[in-house]
This record gives C-alpha cells, structure tokens and sequence, in this order.
C-alpha cells in the first residue's frame, strides 16, 4: 500500500511594489501630466522637462534617486525663487537686511 503526502495549501501570491511616477504636472503652465522626468545614471544627472511649455531643470542625481526626487528638487527651487531668496545656494530671506537692530546692542 502506497502512502501519499498530504496536500498543502499555496501560499499567497507576493505583492508587487508600487510604481513611482515618472510623469508629473508642470508647475509654470498647469498642465497636467506634461513634465517627463529623464534619468541619467551613466552622468549622473536627473532632467525634468515640460513638453507643453519647454520648462526643463537638471539636477545631480545618485542610484538612490527616484524620478520623484528630481521633480520635488524642481519644485523647491521654483518655491525658492517664488520666495524671493537664492535658488542656487537654498537660502531662504529671513527678513535680515544686515542694518543693525536694538536687540543686536547690549545696553550696560
């Protein structure tokens, strides 16, 4: 008498990771969906261009880098400029215009 192995149940099937965005709204003309984002590795640089309106930024990228990444260093810097501080650098204007103030004297 043959002795058979006692069926088992499948385990579940794995679920798959989320797909990133590589596609995102331009933020100079609205448009939706309408800025690709192009990912360099071999040169290390991420560009993201509106095909609408011809907006286009570039930026240094890593292997870690995302598509996303890319489009939110875009719109940092948009913000920046918006803001009326230094894009390049990241400075933001704190309300400093170097005259001196009360509080920067010490009264004895």
């Amino acid at each position: 008498m043959a002795v058979g192995k006692r069926k088992r149940a499948k385990p579940p099937p794995k679920k798959g990771k989320p797909k990133v965005a590589t596609v995102f709204d331009c933020p100079f003309c609205g448009k939706t969906d309408a800025c690709g984002v192009m990912m360099d590795f071999d040169h290390k640089v991420g560009s993201i261009a509106c095909d609408s309106c011809g907006a286009r930024h570039e930026s240094r990228i890593h292997r870690l880098t995302e598509p996303i990444d890319v489009y939110a260093e875009w719109i940092d810097k948009c913000e920046a400029v918006n803001n009326g501080g230094d894009a390049a650098a990241g400075v933001r204007d704190n309300g400093d215009d170097g005259e001196p103030q009360e509080d920067d004297y010490d009264e004895d």
